[in-house]
């Protein structure tokens, strides 16, 4: 198959790169050779019906290759060299992702019973299977991760069956459960990755919660030192603006323009307080999985904490920090 000799070219000339063979090259001319000759024979394999992401594979990789001939034309032989690998391991993606679909039972509507078969014959099920195995174990963890409560039972009868057909040496039958099980692999990670980014949001926002909180004691502190009213005026500019942010890129980017803001501003004294604090309600939030009665105490003290450091009386507030880092440690111990 045309295919799988272009997915061996592609690969075994990735394989040099990446072992620094290909660096060694006294004409780095021959860089461009080698991608044009991969480019070529990967659009022979392209046609009007091709998939979308085949297409938008291709047309990077070309773009790769026409950024390696314009490097070369600069004498930047460093960077031609990166878009050189970078445009073989595009062509190779497409040559795995075209082996993988003729290998589907989906094209074998379109190709002969004889063609079906010859690659049949060549097919190892019971390596396949492992891989598919190992791979749902991983869904299985990450799953257990997030307390996300997928149900499996499908996955471990689909698995159940195709050891059977392996067995039997019902090789379409098993070919056939395979692609079922793929099918329901790609529902389970979209599951996953929507609830994952589900997860990142609500921490970032809980992130920012915990920011405000940092922010009203440094605007209140510095009205109580003095600070001019144009500072204060973009410090509590910055809390209405990280205040409305609702997703977690825009929680990081308010965050880093109060950083900013800080640093310029020279109001950075008493962060490691604060970080210190961060540190300490990790510490509490942890622990109230077991042992939430014994917490009220140092819940209390660190109230008294924020309250110190709004009130500017920082070193007695560091030294209740300490106090407060001793009493849940030995907590810690005792659990």
């Amino acid at each position: 198959m045309r295919t799988v000799g272009t997915l061996m070219l592609v690969a075994s000339v990735v394989l040099i790169v990446m072992t620094g063979n290909a660096y060694a090259i006294d004409d780095p001319v021959i860089l461009l050779e080698i991608a044009k000759r991969a480019q070529e024979q990967i659009l022979s394999q392209i046609s009007d019906d091709s998939p979308d992401k085949v297409k938008g594979l291709f047309k990077e990789g070309t773009q790769q290759v026409d950024a390696l001939e314009e490097a070369l034309r600069d004498n930047d032989v460093s960077s031609a060299e990166e878009y050189f690998l970078s445009a073989m391991k595009t062509f190779k993606e497409i040559s795995k992702y075209q082996t993988v679909n003729t290998l589907s039972y989906k094209v074998a509507d379109d190709i002969t019973a004889s063609y079906q078969d010859a690659t049949l014959d060549n097919w190892d099920p019971s390596n396949d299977l492992q891989r598919l195995q190992a791979h749902v174990e991983n869904l299985k963890m990450i799953a257990e991760k997030y307390d996300n409560e997928i149900d499996f039972s499908e996955l471990d009868e689909l698995f159940a069956r195709a050891q059977q057909q392996i067995s039997d040496q019902q090789q379409v039958q098993a070919f056939e459960t395979f692609d079922e099980i793929e099918e329901i692999i790609e529902d389970v990670k979209k599951r996953l990755q929507e609830y994952a980014s589900q997860q990142e949001s609500q921490r970032a926002l809980e992130y920012a919660q915990k920011y405000l909180e940092q922010l009203d004691r440094l605007i209140e502190n510095s009205k109580n030192q003095g600070i001019s009213d144009d500072i204060i005026k973009r410090l509590e500019t910055a809390k209405e603006e990280l205040a409305l942010a609702d997703k977690p890129r825009q929680v990081v980017e308010e965050i880093r323009k109060i950083i900013v803001l800080k640093d310029k501003f020279d109001l950075t004294e008493h962060d490691t307080l604060e970080s210190r604090i961060l540190q300490i309600e990790k510490t509490l939030s942890r622990l109230s999985e077991t042992d939430e009665e014994g917490l009220a105490a140092p819940r209390d003290m660190l109230k008294d904490i924020k309250q110190k450091l709004n009130d500017g009386e920082f070193e007695i507030a560091d030294e209740l920090l300490g106090e407060l880092l001793d009493q849940l440690a030995e907590i810690e111990r005792s659990l």
